[in-house]
């Protein structure tokens, strides 16, 4: 994918009216200035979301989240950058040529596959419903069996796939696209040899898979012959479909899995079909045994809240125990259901109902206790060694929780329960990952309070200023540099504001909000963008304060760095070097 030139980016954000874009999704109220509603991103009773049009912003005082239209969009549609700059450009008209030019090649498969994708989803599920041939009879008898009937089968778009040799690369043929587009889509195999093809699904009930705005992408093929070796088969790596990086059902999840805060991930087809089909709408199918990071963070787009439900088997239950670990690393929160054992979620809803299914969910286990048990389970606790087994494949995953409180915690919990020292498995820890893991709170960890009622210090003061009235970018520009200031989160959104003003670009609050990834920067310049009254009277006294009062207090940071200097010499009898430090010293005492 190319790249968006950064003049394009401000073009489309210019061209945006920011409470125009947010009243086609919510409902805004005039409120002086600004524009208030309830915020789409939490729940709250009393309007705490602000639209400020002059500013292109908006900013919610409840849950602190914030940015421009782009952040809006991105946030709300669960799209990535450069999807959000590209839907609101065709929304307002504006052409993108990208730095890179896009290669025509490649887009034109990326097409053909799609049209593919498309044509095959109609065709296997007109199949389904209206073949009168045996073979769908058979089909559809087979679906009935798993209480399976049209209404259900139209729902999810299933179908079937004729047992010949080239009734869908035929119609393909017909609709126009050639045999290489169809090889490429993966619904058709090249047989070795020659130049003839064959279509890969034959004989199946057919899942077509979609992504999360409901394209079809690829296709999971469920034998009903008992000759036929493997019972599923799916779609190969195409331009537009790569294993792992797309969830089975969470087109239609996703408004769930963001209503209720909470997705729970199963294994598949039917393990996501039948909890669906019974109004269990916030869960998804993994398309495979263990989740990957790529599936984590799509989760992550729309909660951090996961149910895992995986057969209790041991391949089941390893991959559970190996997704666990994977969330984790992700900053997920994690829980871990258990169904009645031999059940998958298709079997024990239509043994038990969907009643009993939800009271499972409802008791799912908190990752520790569900991983701590399955290790006891599989290792002898009441051995030494079983016991070091224990700790080396749990300590790994205790480490990875990013909330010292819990760690410590399940430290406690774990030597407990082992009947062992907090302190032996604390250097047990230690031993096991080589070293004991620092975690500083950084830029990112920072901005979790940005949003939140700021302590207004000279720092904060200064930077407001600048958002209100850029004039005040240049003015400082002349005697501040950002290494000058404390706050890093201050420093950063300065640094950015001087980056825009040396190259001519617009400094403002909306161009400000596109320079972070970071949600928690956004947000904390859209909170120091309002204006709350901290800055009001004489702007241009405040300004002129609030560098005095900086520089002060860099002067004395700086008097005491080499008054200790000078105590650190003299201990040494190092005379060159108190004389250097004494110099230094009176020449700051002058600047004074």
């Amino acid at each position: 994918m190319g790249l968006i030139p950064d003049d394009v980016i401000g073009q489309v954000i210019d061209r945006t009216d920011i409470a125009e874009l947010i009243a086609g999704y919510i409902p805004l109220k005039k409120a002086g200035r600004n524009f208030k509603a309830l915020c789409p991103f939490h729940h709250e009773k009393t309007p705490s979301f602000v639209v400020t049009p002059d500013k292109q912003i908006f900013h919610c005082f409840g849950c602190g989240v914030g940015g421009n239209a782009l952040s809006f969009v991105m946030k709300h549609e669960r799209i990535e950058f450069v999807e959000a700059v590209k839907l609101l450009a065709a929304k307002a008209g504006i052409v993108i040529h990208e730095d890179r030019p896009v290669d025509k090649a490649k887009e034109d498969l990326r097409q053909a596959v799609a049209r593919a994708n498309a044509i095959a989803v109609e065709y296997f599920h007109e199949n389904l419903i209206s073949g009168k041939e045996d073979e769908v009879r058979a089909a559809r008898e087979y679906l009935k069996g798993r209480k399976i009937g049209s209404e259900f089968a139209k729902q999810f778009f299933i179908g079937y796939a004729y047992d010949s040799w080239d009734g869908l690369t035929d119609l393909l043929r017909k609709k126009g696209l050639s045999d290489l587009f169809i090889e490429k889509s993966g619904l058709a195999v090249r047989k070795e040899g020659n130049n003839t093809f064959y279509d890969r699904f034959r004989g199946r009930v057919i899942f077509p898979i979609f992504d999360q705005r409901g394209r079809p992408v690829a296709f999971g093929a469920r034998a009903l012959k008992k000759e036929d070796k493997a019972k599923y088969i799916n779609s190969s790596e195409t331009p537009l479909y790569v294993k792992g990086q797309h969830l089975y059902g969470f087109n239609w999840a996703k408004d769930a899995v963001t209503a209720q805060d909470c997705v729970i991930i199963v294994e598949g087809y039917l393990d996501f079909l039948r909890p669906f089909h019974a109004g269990v709408h916030n869960i998804v199918a993994s398309l495979g045994t263990a989740l990957t990071h790529d599936q984590v963070r799509l989760i992550r787009r729309y909660t951090k809240n996961v149910v895992m439900l995986f057969d209790m088997d041991t391949a089941g239950q390893m991959a559970t125990l190996r997704s666990l670990d994977l969330l984790l690393e992700e900053d997920m929160n994690v829980r871990v259901a258990m169904l009645a054992e031999d059940e998958d979620p298709d079997s024990f809803i239509l043994k038990y109902g969907v009643a009993l299914f939800k009271k499972s969910i409802d008791e799912a286990q908190g990752l520790f206790d569900f991983k701590l048990k399955r290790l006891m389970t599989q290792y002898n606790a009441k051995t030494i060694e079983g016991r070091g087994k224990i700790c080396q494949e749990i300590i790994p995953t205790i480490d990875k929780i990013p909330s010292e409180v819990v760690r410590d915690g399940y430290t406690r919990e774990l030597a407990g329960r082992l009947n062992v020292k907090e302190d032996v498995i604390l250097k047990e820890r230690q031993r096991i990952l080589g070293k004991i893991t620092s975690r500083g709170v950084g830029v990112q960890e920072n901005s979790q309070r940005a949003g939140k009622k700021a302590v207004h210090t000279d720092e904060n003061c200064l930077l407001k200023l600048m958002l209100l009235d850029p004039k005040w970018v240049a003015a400082a520009r002349q005697t501040l540099a950002p290494e000058e200031l404390k706050d890093p989160m201050v420093r950063l959104i300065i640094e950015k504001a001087y980056e825009l003003l040396s190259t001519g670009k617009e400094v403002d609050a909306a161009s400000l909000v596109t320079c972070f990834d970071d949600e928690g920067m956004r947000s904390f310049v859209t909170a120091s963008a309002q204006e709350d009254g901290t800055v009001k009277g004489d702007r241009e006294r405040i300004f002129k304060d609030c560098l005095g009062r900086i520089r002060s207090s860099r002067q004395k940071t700086e008097r005491q760095r080499i008054l200790e200097e000078i105590q650190v010499a003299e201990k040494s009898g190092d005379s060159d070097k108190v004389r250097q430090f004494q110099n230094e010293f009176n020449t700051l005492i002058k600047q004074r």
